[in-house]
């Protein structure tokens, strides 16, 4: 029974007869079999909940972003004062972050049957400007300064809009979250040789040297709310649009991310030129 036990068969048990050492310790070993069986069953349920732990935060993670962008964009389209032009522009920004809910939805079906990315031929800096103007009344509201410098005529990338859109948003979250009010928040693209590098620059607080090597895991966090699944996050999206993500920090300084994707010859569709 021990050596079954020993093999994970749960289910082993002795016969006991009499009232002996022998039986004695029969019936030790069914108690101790018994409570190894609810031990089991307590470790399933935990890990269970530990997983939908897990699903649950990073979708309120990623959908927090566009929901309050939505909400904000809503109510300033009730305002009566506002121009024909602002409200044409605040339209626009509420469709698109409508757009990024409804990719949201199509990543929870995807949960069960993992799809590849749609890499096409991109412009970063298109995604920089969505990113920044619909991130801009979060930074008003920190007191923060979020401005964008896009070196124009930068080749394409092969990517996805809303992927590479997700990356951004998560690092510039992470940035006005670790910068004080008056600090400053900057999201800059430039060609190196055959690449594109983009810098999500902040003036915040910075990382410890000790927290960087662990920075980009599941549940690492330098920050006091959160599980830190925004970086595991776009760490994995980076990886799958071909691209690499580095960080360099410095305490009471401020953080640099630098992200590098390989250019391509393939100019950006007639859409995706005109948004």
């Amino acid at each position: 029974a021990t050596q079954s036990l020993a093999g994970a068969d749960f289910g082993a048990r002795v016969q006991v007869t009499g009232d002996d050492e022998f039986a004695r310790l029969g019936r030790s070993f069914n108690l101790m079999a018994d409570r190894l069986v609810t031990l089991q069953n307590e470790v399933a349920r935990q890990e269970r909940q530990i997983v939908f732990g897990r699903v649950v935060a990073g979708l309120v993670h990623d959908l927090s972003q566009p929901v309050q962008t939505s909400g904000n964009s809503a109510r300033m389209l009730l305002r009566p004062e506002l121009d024909d032009e602002s409200r044409a522009g605040v339209r626009q920004t509420l469709e698109r972050e409508l757009e990024t809910l409804r990719r949201f939805m199509d990543d929870m079906l995807n949960v069960a049957r993992p799809v590849p990315i749609d890499r096409t031929p991109l412009d970063v800096n298109t995604t920089v400007v969505h990113v920044v103007d619909a991130m801009r009344p979060d930074a008003e509201r920190a007191r923060v300064t979020l401005v964008a410098h896009c070196v124009p005529n930068l080749p394409c990338i092969e990517a996805d809009h809303f992927a590479l859109g997700r990356v951004f948003r998560n690092l510039i979250a992470n940035a006005l979250q670790a910068t004080a009010p008056g600090g400053r928040v900057s999201i800059s693209t430039r060609r190196m040789a055959d690449h594109v590098e983009v810098d999500v620059t902040d003036t915040g607080t910075g990382i410890a040297p000790a927290r960087l090597a662990t920075l980009f895991e599941e549940f690492a966090t330098t920050k006091r709310r959160g599980l830190g699944l925004g970086l595991a996050t776009s760490r994995r999206l980076v990886e799958q649009l071909g691209g690499t993500i580095a960080v360099t920090s410095e305490l009471e300084a401020g953080t640099t991310f630098t992200l590098r994707f390989p250019v391509t010859d393939r100019p950006a569709s007639l859409a995706e030129a005109a948004s």
